[in-house]
């Protein structure tokens, strides 16, 4: 009897940096995804990032010319739509690991540096529009570096009238603890100035002679 062989397939994905637990989360932030400024974008490369995290991506390396970014994990490169990062591809696979609240896109667009979403009206509440900024943290990237500045004339000659404080001080104190020691070495003494010599004291006993008297 001829047994067929059973050959089991697995299906992968190309969403690799997605952890495979009940809460995915953006590789970039490890925040769990959501289907507002967390919105799992896809990038060509098939990696996933959060909406929030490819917008400051944009913000602060994409180059103005050729209009890419660059995918964090293998450089691979995306163009990025003219609306910007909230047109990019939603991985849909994603999303639907979401609760199901969650599982409905909303719309974000780009305001600036800011992205924004409406928020639907509830029961006895108005919609209203909520935005998160995503240049301030690019603006302070970019003007770190210009913020070193080389040293005035002052600050140097500050700086150098402390080294010569430092100096002069060490001197002090390698003379105040030093010079002791080279008085006990030499003298056998705290006191530098050596001892007179102490003069050797004779004991001579004199007897008073006597006197002869004659009877």
């Amino acid at each position: 009897m001829d047994l067929g062989t059973t050959v089991w397939h697995t299906q992968t994905t190309g969403d690799t940096d997605v952890e495979k637990g009940p809460d995915p989360q953006c590789s970039i932030c490890f925040t769990t995804y959501d289907n507002v400024f967390k919105t799992p974008k896809q990038l060509d490369c098939t990696h996933t990032f959060c909406l929030e995290c490819l917008s400051r991506l944009v913000t602060i390396s994409m180059d103005p010319d050729e209009g890419k970014i660059s995918c964090p994990f293998c450089r691979h490169l995306t163009p990025i739509p003219k609306n910007g990062p909230p047109a990019l591809t939603t991985s849909r696979e994603v999303l639907c690991r979401l609760p199901k609240h969650q599982q409905h896109e909303e719309n974000v667009w780009l305001e600036g540096e800011k992205l924004c979403y409406m928020r639907p009206p509830k029961t006895g509440m108005p919609a209203f529009c909520i935005c998160t900024d995503i240049g301030a943290s690019a603006r302070g990237a970019r003007a770190a570096p210009q913020t070193r500045s080389r040293p005035s004339l002052l600050e140097r000659l500050t700086n150098w009238k402390k080294l010569l404080l430092f100096i002069v001080i060490m001197v002090l104190v390698a003379v105040i603890v030093l010079w002791p020691l080279q008085c006990i070495v030499t003298t056998g003494s705290m006191r530098c100035v050596p001892r007179p010599p102490q003069p050797n004291l004779i004991t001579t006993s004199t007897t008073a002679p006597r006197t002869l008297t004659h009877h």
